[in-house]
């Protein structure tokens, strides 16, 4: 990412600099996922298994090092997430726009390889992540006029919301037992849930204890991916073949085993395949946003002699 000048003649970018008049909007942004975005276990997971380079342009823009791996103890603010230039910053000839500075890291499409396995375009057609464009569809559907920040940055918290913040995922799924299923749907949410990396999905669960030891998945909500071409792109790349994601506005219902005594919905940060690896623990990749017992327990009162 190369940036314009700093504003007011100041002469760069850093942190640092950005807290000499913006402290309380610097300290918040410590706390946020965007501050360890490139150095966060989940980011750190993915590139194992993909091109550190063409991740680290959105987690971490101004890096320099695009290596995958642990960072020198020295290194700045800005190899380890998303500084305030990001957003903030004049780029060639735009200005970022309030409540949109986030389109270029939240809309973009699969990368597209030649025969070498060098990336030479961005499909214009299959979505890597279609956060703005589902916001944009939601916004056309239902006339809501909001932007991005008033949900993601109310009274303009610099910590950012996202998945990083387990009680506003919890505030947006409203789960309802009904007749033998499970009804999902979303509050307040202007885009696909789970939105964001396609390594996210959901998965509603069953068992029969409270501990939920051999759990069984009856539904996943994300997206299954496969290689193939994708008119009109001649180059075959990554795509979407299923997508099961909650839409806003149209509620899930999920059907469950009459065995069932206990069920829960859980958020995943990583994909099936890496959890399965072992790369990343399952009690730190998976957040539970909901759980109960589908009935209540009946107690048989003892026999007096």
């Amino acid at each position: 990412m190369e940036v314009g000048p700093a504003p007011h003649g100041l002469p760069d970018w850093s942190l640092q600099r950005c807290a000499e008049c913006h402290a309380p909007e610097v300290d918040a942004w410590r706390h946020s996922g965007h501050a360890s975005a490139r150095t966060d276990d989940v980011f750190q997971v993915a590139i194992t298994e993909d091109r550190p380079g063409w991740c680290v342009q959105c987690h971490a823009p101004l890096a320099r090092n695009l290596e995958r791996g642990a960072l020198p103890a020295n290194s700045p603010p800005e190899e380890h997430g998303v500084t305030c230039a990001a957003c903030h910053a004049r780029i060639d000839k735009a200005q970022a726009t309030p409540g949109m500075p986030c389109a270029g890291c939240h809309q973009f499409g699969f990368p597209v390889l030649n025969t070498d396995g060098q990336r030479v375009r961005l499909s214009k057609t299959e979505w890597q992540q279609d956060t703005v464009g589902e916001w944009t569809t939601w916004r056309k559907a239902t006339g809501d006029t909001r932007h991005c920040t008033d949900c993601h940055m109310p009274r303009g918290d610099h910590g950012l919301g996202g998945t990083r913040r387990t009680e506003a995922l919890k505030a947006a799924l409203v789960v309802e037992p009904r007749d033998g299923a499970l009804v999902l749907s979303t509050r307040e949410v202007g885009h696909g849930f789970p939105s964001g990396d396609v390594m996210r999905w959901v998965s509603v669960e069953v068992a029969d204890n409270p501990l939920f030891e051999s759990a069984t998945t009856v539904a996943t909500l994300g997206r299954r991916l496969e290689v193939r071409q994708w008119a009109p792109e001649p180059l075959a790349h990554l795509g979407a073949i299923e997508d099961t994601r909650l839409i806003p506005g149209r509620p899930l219902r999920v059907r469950l085993p009459s065995t069932a005594r206990y069920a829960r919905v859980v958020y995943h940060l990583v994909s099936r395949e890496q959890e399965d690896s072992g790369l990343y623990p399952a009690g730190l990749s998976q957040l539970v946003l909901w759980a109960a017992p589908l009935r209540p327990f009946r107690h048989t009162p003892e026999t007096k002699p």
